[in-house]
């Protein structure tokens, strides 16, 4: 069992939207005049913050078409000079990435990704990587939980032991493959953490040391028989030296046989394994992951700008960042029962650009009614529909 890796903060909030609204609604005193005006006010937020993604979304489209490995367009017209193919490649990893970033994934880092590949393997398998044949890998992990699996040891072999193991709720994978004109997205949920080597491009399930024993011990079998006679030859003298080697010969070339198949079958069921393990476990492949994303920005921008909004409406004491981020914390973990890395500088900025506050200095917002008032404004004006371009392009000017 390899040392377990050193994993990113968590900011994911686990709840959805309506339960949120829920909440607050329950605890109507403390939040007053917002516990009263949730319902319009998440609508108005909902709008401005979904005019946002539609807008990137048309953008991530129209950059990821000619290099998607599922397309169904031609390619007539594309410059196949390989400089601009890779600057191309580059120019929607980055895209990727943010709008990741946005979606409250994490990167594994290099050294995380060397942890996490040489912790136990899936299901008992052991998977081989090449890394060679990727130009380049990006993993991303969202939402850290515990589950529940059954594990066979050695102590119970047949029936296993219950062990709880720590889960990603969602992992994407970013890739492409060495000499190749595309990249491959896909996500997957619920995946251990011991898994998610076999999520890789190009991994290839290796036997077990239970397979091999199965494998060795199904020849001893016929070894059996060589000792047998082998005893026969020391006690008897060459009388029965002729039989010996007949025999002999046949039982080798028989556990050579029945090694192989042995081999091959053991090979056969593991790569069945991981294939029933990831058809269950996939959430989307290429230009669906995307779809995914945005929806997912939507959503997480719209739960860490609703709670933070109402926590400073609520809330006068809050005047710093750090207190902002731990009334959200304890908030989320008092009525939920999760424990959240708040975004706080993300849900700062949202409630920025969408004007909301009265004054950011103190870390005062508008009334509700105010506040609707200005989100309506907002959408009908679409001033936000280039905000998520913008971003990325000051983020990744290149």
């Amino acid at each position: 069992m390899g040392e377990r890796p050193s994993l990113p903060d968590d900011r994911y909030i686990p709840v959805r939207i309506e339960a949120l609204m829920a909440e607050i609604v329950r605890q109507g005193d403390a939040f007053g005049e917002v516990a009263a005006q949730i319902e319009p006010f998440e609508r108005a937020l909902e709008h401005a913050i979904l005019q946002e993604t539609s807008a990137f979304k048309r953008a991530l489209g129209r950059a990821y078409e000619p290099v998607n490995p599922a397309r169904e367009t031609i390619a007539h017209g594309e410059d196949g000079d390989a400089t601009v193919v890779d600057r191309r490649i580059e120019t929607l990893r980055g895209m990727v990435s943010y709008l990741l970033d946005k979606a409250n994934y994490e990167p594994l880092d290099e050294g995380q990704v060397e942890a996490t590949l040489h912790l136990a393997s899936t299901h008992g398998m052991r998977i081989r990587v090449n890394p060679d044949r990727m130009a380049f890998l990006d993993l991303y992990v969202r939402g850290r939980a515990e589950t529940t699996r059954n594990v066979r040891t050695w102590r119970h072999p047949i029936r296993g032991e219950d062990r709880r193991v720590e889960i990603f709720r969602r992992l994407a994978v970013v890739f492409r493959p060495a000499d190749e004109e595309r990249v491959s997205l896909k996500m997957f949920r619920e995946i251990p953490l011991e898994d998610v080597e076999a999520l890789l491009p190009h991994a290839e399930p290796q036997m077990t040391q239970f397979d091999k024993l199965k494998i060795v011990g199904g020849g001893l079998g016929a070894l059996g028989g060589v000792a047998t006679k082998l005893w026969a030859v020391l006690v008897h003298g060459a009388v029965v030296a002729s039989g010996f080697l007949w025999a002999a010969t046949v039982a080798m070339v028989g556990l050579s046989v029945r090694s192989i198949l042995g081999y091959r079958h053991a090979k056969r069921v593991r790569a069945s394994q991981m294939t029933h393990h990831l058809y269950f476990q996939n959430v989307a492949n290429n230009a669906g992951v995307l779809d995914q994303l945005l929806m997912s920005i939507g959503h997480e921008e719209l739960k860490e700008a609703l709670l933070g909004y109402a926590l400073l409406a609520a809330d006068d004491s809050i005047d710093s960042m750090d207190a902002f981020e731990g009334a959200a914390r304890r908030w989320l973990e008092d009525a939920f029962g999760v424990r959240v890395d708040f975004d706080g500088p993300d849900a700062h900025e949202s409630l920025t650009r969408l004007e909301l506050w009265d004054d950011a200095e103190r870390w005062t917002v508008v009334p509700p009614q105010e506040a609707i008032a200005r989100l309506d404004r907002r959408w009908q004006a679409r001033r936000g529909a280039d905000y998520h371009v913008q971003a990325w392009r000051s983020r990744c000017p290149s």
